[in-house]
């Protein structure tokens, strides 16, 4: 995995957990050409691949995929379990509001070493 595709990875993961933990319960659609602003077709195809791959690992659930939409989409129960995981820094503050922070701080190494983190955490 390239470097680019690695950050592609951890942007969508971090996008994908951030929307479904705020829309949580309900099912949602995930457009990936409204989801992504200015991609190129690698980043396109970075999406698409990370979000079957979230399914795979039972992250995430989708009913469908039609053309560019990912429909009705949410977490699993080990989505959810991941992301009110309490944070190892900060005892009051979950993975779920970690990522939140480090989207709105636009901080590629913070949403990457979160990332990371949920991963460890899945094994």
């Amino acid at each position: 995995m390239t470097t680019n595709n690695r950050n592609d990875f951890n942007q969508c993961v971090a996008l994908v957990f951030n929307l479904l933990y705020q829309e949580f319960p309900k099912e949602t659609n995930i457009t990936i050409d409204e989801f992504i602003e200015s991609a190129d077709e690698d980043m396109t195809d970075n999406y698409f691949a990370t979000i079957r791959f979230l399914q795979r690992e039972k992250f995430i659930y989708y009913q469908l995929l039609n053309y560019n939409t990912f429909t009705g989409v949410t977490l699993t129960t080990k989505g959810l379990k991941i992301l009110d995981t309490l944070s190892t820094l900060d005892e009051e503050t979950t993975i779920a509001q970690e990522i939140s922070t480090a989207l709105q701080q636009n901080s590629k190494p913070l949403i990457g070493a979160i990332i990371q983190k949920i991963i460890k955490l899945s094994g």
